[in-house]
């Protein structure tokens, strides 16, 4: 092999390196940034589970589900469903709260689930919220638009 041919392979090897280590290196950081502003996305039924909630309704759409960690841990779940479904869901989910139209603006209703105790963990040992909120906006075709947000303390 000849010593240009070796430069060429040894170049493109640094080249190739020196990509690879950026493409992970910004990827990395994005992560990191999207979790400490609280839009890296999770699935739904985790978010749900942390926010101690029931499995999502039949004929959920538009599923938006994120988490983030700075100061606590977060998550956001962001969806429609029929507005039966989702209320009847709700009541499942949170047995003891009655959602209220009171002091909810620009919610057309909303509640603050009490969780029974603070700091509880899952299965797994990944803690729950000790804070949930729970907003409803209703859209036209009988469907309503949930945001839930949950938080550790």
């Amino acid at each position: 092999m000849t010593s240009v041919r070796r430069k060429r392979i040894k170049m493109w090897l640094v080249i190739t390196a020196t990509t690879a280590g950026l493409t992970l290196g910004g990827w990395y950081a994005y992560q990191v940034s999207a979790a400490f502003v609280g839009t890296l996305g999770v699935p739904c039924d985790r978010a749900a589970e942390f926010v101690r909630a029931a499995e999502l309704p039949e004929g959920t759409h538009d599923r938006k589900c994120t988490t983030g960690q700075w100061m606590s841990i977060s998550y956001e779940l962001d969806f429609r469903a029929p507005r039966e479904e989702a209320e009847a869901w709700l009541r499942a989910s949170y047995p003891d709260t009655e959602l209220s139209r009171k002091y909810c603006s620009p919610a057309d209703a909303c509640a603050r689930p009490q969780p029974k105790s603070v700091s509880e963990r899952d299965e797994k040992g990944r803690p729950l919220a000790d804070a949930v909120h729970v907003e409803l906006y209703d859209e036209d075709g009988g469907v309503a638009h949930v945001q839930i947000s949950g938080w550790t303390i």
